[in-house]
Formats: C-alpha cells, structure tokens, sequence
C-alpha cells in the first residue's frame, strides 16, 4: 500500500509539473511487476494452557502486477492483480497435514487528493485459492480498505479510516488511527494501527533506512483431504525490523530487511469455523526483500 501512495503523489506532480506539455502517461512508467518474499525462523508452539506444542514456520512469496489509471490529476484507480504462495508447517498440527497454500487477489485501490488537505484511499480486493476457483464461497475471502490522511500542520497528518474482512466462517472490522510526523526532509516517524509502524531516514532520493514493525496475518482454509476436513486457520504475528531500501525515482524500487518476528497467535478451526484450538506462536528470527519495477 505504501508503495502505490508514493507512486499516486509522484504522477500527481509530474502531471502538474508537465501540464501542457508533451509527455503522456506512459512517460511515467504507469505499469509495475514485481515480487515479495518473507522467511520466519522455527518458532515454537504453545497451547493456551502453557504446554509445549511443537514448532511452526511461515515463509511467504508473491508476484504482482497492477497499473495505474488516472482519473484526473488529483484521483486514480489501481487495478490490480497478484499470486501468493506461502508455507506454514506445524510438525504437531493434529488436525491437517497440508503445509503448502495458494491463492490469487484481484484488487482496485482508488486515490485521491481532491479535498483539500485530505488524502483519501478506498480499497477492495478478492482472495481465491487457486486450486478451488469454482467453490468461491467456501475458499474465498473479501477484505477492504478506507483511509484518510488530513493534514494538520506542514509536518503533521493523522490518519483515520476502517478496514475489515469477511469469509472462511468469520468477519472483522479494525479502526485505523494513528498520526505521522516529518520534522525535516530526512526524517519521518509514522504509527498508524494496524497498517504502518517506522522511524525513516533518507540518506538522499535513492536510499533510505527504517526501523519498522511488519504485522503478519494470513486466514486460509485446507483441503478435503485432511484428518479435519477443510479447517480454517489463521495465523497472527508481528515482527520489528532493519530495512534498506534503493529507489530509482518512478522506475525500480527494492529493499531487504531483517529482524525478529516477535510471535502472536494462530488457531484451527472446523469447517464451520467452531471446536477451535488456540495457540500462542513464539519468536524467531526473519528476513525478506521486495521488487517493484516500473514500465
């Protein structure tokens, strides 16, 4: 989300800045591909009642592609497609086997800047496991997204909105809240629950280093093929890390980071989304990186 805010002010200005002028959208390079991956260290298992439980661990890997299509110089929407893969092994699940999960999102972000001092964000996007597309009821999950940033002062915004998602036998909805700070160009403090949580600092307009939380959430339903048929799990945690991020401005972006996944929760439930065994993940160690390339 972050990466497509940047991208959304960047052709905002370049379409001031070249009004009038002879460059067209794709002189800003409106298309990027790119892709993420994550890997958590064996963390180990707790049952509610404080008795070891085994070890689990998460690693995650995505592919995406989405455009950007201008409104006007202050609205765009960003169509969006990607596919995910992610691992999660816990050598003592006693209700299903199966480690390896996929599925597609197709996503529509919009922004705007439009009222003044505000920038607002509305998102919704579609998950679906890739191995059951035509039972969408059962394996699909619909989450969405408003955001708005106001401007309080030249060097501060707060940041209010909901997010929320239902499917897989549940339904939540969060506030969004939070504020962020700019003292100078170099530095930027932000904490905005549940989405952003960093200490940034820009060495120039192509390196930048941070401190960051990464909150980790993936809900997700097996197969048929398990001792617990179809199960629903969830598995929640949050992490702090080093990151080192390279920028070539509206072309290739990348970063690496590397931390401590300070551990959360994670339960299975039946198909129904009932007898539910609770968990507490403890921590480990993680790395990952990010690639976004501009076409």
């Amino acid at each position: 989300m972050k990466k497509l805010i940047f991208i959304f002010f960047a052709f905002t200005l370049c379409a001031q800045e070249e009004e009038g002028s002879s460059l067209s959208l794709w002189d800003f390079h409106p298309i990027h591909a790119g892709g993420n991956v994550i890997a958590i260290g064996k963390a180990n298992v707790d049952q509610k009642n404080g008795s070891r439980n085994g070890e689990v661990t998460f690693n995650k890997a995505n592919a995406f592609l989405y455009m950007l299509v201008p409104i006007d110089h202050y609205s765009y929407f960003f169509p969006r497609v990607e596919y995910n893969a992610f691992d999660l092994d816990w050598n003592e699940n006693p209700k299903f086997h199966e480690t390896q999960f996929q599925y597609v999102q197709f996503a529509l972000t919009f922004m705007s800047i439009a009222m003044e001092k505000w920038r607002w964000i509305a998102r919704a996007d579609y998950n679906i496991d890739v191995n059951h597309f035509n039972k969408a009821r059962t394996y699909g999950l619909f989450s969405a997204l408003l955001w708005g940033t106001h401007e309080l002062h030249r060097k501060w915004h707060y940041h209010v909105g909901a997010l929320g998602y239902t499917g897989f036998e549940g339904q939540e909805i969060y506030p969004v809240i939070g504020f962020d700070y700019s003292p100078n160009k170099k530095w930027m403090f932000q904490a905005v629950f549940p989405i952003n949580y960093s200490i940034e600092y820009s060495l120039n307009k192509r390196w930048r280093f941070s401190l960051k939380g990464r909150p980790l959430k993936e809900r997700f339903r097996t197969d048929k093929y398990q001792p617990q048929p179809r199960s629903v799990f969830s598995y929640s945690t949050m992490g702090a890390e080093f990151n080192v991020h390279y920028e070539q401005f509206l072309r290739v972006e990348a970063e690496i980071f590397a931390g401590y996944n300070f551990g959360g929760s994670m339960y299975v439930k039946n198909e129904s989304g009932h007898n539910a065994i609770y968990t507490h993940v403890q921590g480990a160690p993680y790395i990952g990186a990010n690639f976004n390339w501009g076409f």
